[in-house]
């Protein structure tokens, strides 16, 4: 009997052991569980922290590509900051932007968090289209696909190139004047002087659009880009001539490209980009601005045009038509009796300047940026 009741301790005293054992593992199971959970824990929030901070730097990045301003201010080298902003609920950016070149320029953008060290960074290169740069790079007063050809008393007239338009105030282009002094002596090309020759500053390499007619480009602005950023769209025949309503410049009105005789106008600093999606005849008026013809175009009738003129075929002026600036034609060139190209910087340049929705900054792709390795 004694035996039995000791036989039963024992029995107990094993279960008990087993038991325990069992609790053990459990409780070991358990704390390895809840150290990889914790673990986990810290590892996801250390991957939320940084995808918020590359977030926040990336919105940074973008932000900053899209309201920069004030570029031809900026210095070669100099980092300036251009920008912060929290991002909800724990995050905010910081930007700043260097200028590589005229054209070209860096923005750096760094995300943080309010409660947590660390900084992501993000780094993009944009273009922005500058006045002076594009009259640098493509010099010519006229550049055409095929030989110009001039009636007697046509002529493309080199010999104002760096005077300002009558009757414009001698300070429409000054500002202008140090960056081009330091580009071209006396503000002329280098490849050598212009002359009175009617020939002169006329420049035939400019290469067809292929199939589909394209617009001569602006830097890194090729045709959807150029016809995307315009002001104004016309067809077919258009006399242009200032329009304003109430003593203001009406800016809608698809006739209505600038007041370039009048400075005391209200448009007379209304520049517009002006997009023909089509050929182009302009029968007479005065304007001013960017003018981009995707067809052929027609001045006639004492038609007078001040800036710039992109042409993606054919041109022809006759009856005693006038563009002061720059042109640029894909297809052929015809000047008749009386019509001239009077070469502008300070006309071309201007325009250009006042084109905003063509000065944004532009991203250069990875693909393109140089390999500093």
């Amino acid at each position: 009997m004694q035996a039995e009741k000791l036989l039963a301790v024992r029995r107990k005293g094993y279960v008990l052991v087993g038991v325990l054992l069992i609790l053990l593992a459990v409780t070991g199971v358990a704390h390895s569980l809840l150290v990889m959970t914790r673990s986990e824990f810290f590892a996801s929030r250390a991957r939320w922290d940084r995808l918020t901070r590359r977030l926040a730097a990336e919105m940074g990045l973008k932000v900053a590509s899209r309201t920069l301003t004030g570029t031809d201010s900026l210095s070669w080298g100099e980092w300036v900051p251009s920008g912060s902003a929290a991002v909800p609920p724990r995050a905010r950016y910081e930007t700043r932007v260097v200028r590589l070149s005229r054209e070209v320029f860096l923005i750096l953008a760094e995300g943080s968090l309010e409660t947590e060290p660390g900084r992501d960074r993000q780094v993009g290169i944009f273009w922005a289209m500058d006045p002076v740069a594009r009259y640098a790079d493509a010099w010519a007063i006229l550049e055409s696909g095929r030989p110009a050809q001039m009636d007697a008393g046509g002529a493309v007239d080199p010999t104002r190139l760096r005077d300002t338009p009558a009757p414009w105030p001698e300070t429409s282009c000054s500002r202008f004047s140090p960056d081009l002094d330091t580009l071209f002596h006396s503000g002329l090309p280098r490849q050598g002087e212009l002359h009175e020759d009617p020939r002169a500053g006329i420049r035939e390499t400019m290469g067809s659009g292929g199939r589909e007619p394209l617009l001569p480009s602006l830097g890194l602005l090729g045709h959807d880009a150029l016809i995307k950023g315009s002001d104004l769209h016309v067809s077919g025949s258009v006399s242009p001539g200032p329009v304003q309503r109430l003593g203001r410049c009406a800016t809608s009105s698809p006739s209505n490209w600038g007041a370039p005789l009048d400075a005391a106008h209200p448009c007379a600093e209304y520049k517009p980009v002006v997009t023909s999606e089509g050929s182009l005849v302009v029968n007479g008026g005065r304007g001013q601005g960017i003018l981009l013809i995707t067809g052929d175009a027609t001045f006639r009738s004492a038609a007078h045009f001040y800036g710039l003129v992109l042409v993606a075929g054919d041109l022809e002026m006759t009856g005693e038509s006038v563009i002061e600036g720059l042109v640029r034609v894909r297809g052929s060139v015809f000047l008749g009796a009386r019509s001239r190209i009077v070469g502008s910087a300070c006309a071309a340049m201007s325009a250009l300047d006042a084109a905003e929705r063509l000065r944004e900054l532009v991203p250069i792709p990875q693909s393109a940026w140089p390999d500093t390795h």
